[in-house]
């Protein structure tokens, strides 16, 4: 945890860094910035019991068009990716099948978590504003399309909730690397407020992640984090 922490601070930094100098070539006309953020699965449906904390982390570049003759405020349009992991004590049998079959595994001796992890390629729009040239506020708009996703469960191995005997204390580490009926796109409101290069983000989808039907779990996130970006 430590590594990872460690590794992704330091690719905040360079990344930040080679922002700032792409800024200033380019009279600010450039920003890249990286969100950090908590899912909130909102409406979840009966079959899919959420757990409260499910991290990810978005990255993106804008190219910014000044409105009207100041460049206070711009329109910005560019790319990024979205990592989600959408944790739950559901437990997703066969992802692969038409229709989709569950265990809870709160009560599940030894579990450890479940989790539905979606990357999606992102094209945002967003409206920046400036005041006194030190706080900033972007409202916008972004679409995702999604490019993979998997599922991981790590836990004991079990049949109709009864632990098996043997093995590594009974732990496996399961992944699927295909899962059917996932929404092909994403569409969500974004908000972002900071002072210089920090700002409190938050991003809701309207659509859910699941298509509709086929027993899949319903449920809308809303990311709430922080953006670190030398705009």
């Amino acid at each position: 945890m430590k590594k990872v922490l460690f590794t992704l601070i330091a690719l905040i930094i360079s990344a930040s860094s080679f922002a700032q100098l792409i800024a200033n070539k380019t009279d600010n006309r450039i920003t890249v910035g990286v969100d950090l953020y908590n899912d909130f699965q909102l409406q979840p449906s009966d079959n899919w019991d959420v757990r409260m904390f499910s991290q990810g982390v978005n990255w993106y570049i804008t190219y910014n068009f000044p409105l009207g003759e100041s460049s206070k405020h711009t329109v910005s349009v560019g790319a990024g990716m979205s990592h989600h992991n959408y944790f739950s004590y559901s437990h997703i049998l066969n992802p692969f099948a038409d229709s989709l079959k569950y265990h809870d595994c709160r009560d599940l001796e030894g579990f450890r978590r479940f989790k539905v992890n979606a990357n999606y390629v992102d094209i945002p729009i967003e409206l920046r504003f400036r005041i006194k040239d030190q706080i900033k506020i972007g409202v916008g708009f972004k679409v995702g399309i999604l490019v993979m996703a998997k599922t991981k469960y790590v836990g004991p191995d079990y049949t109709d909730g009864q632990v098996l005997t043997g093995g590594n204390g009974n732990i496996i580490r399961e992944k699927e690397t295909y899962i059917r009926n996932m929404e092909r796109y994403n569409y969500s409101a974004t908000l972002r407020v900071g002072w210089k290069w920090i700002s409190v983000f938050a991003a809701y989808q309207l659509n859910p992640v699941f298509e509709v039907g086929h027993n899949a779990p319903v449920f809308h996130p809303l990311s709430v984090g922080i953006t670190l970006a030398p705009f």
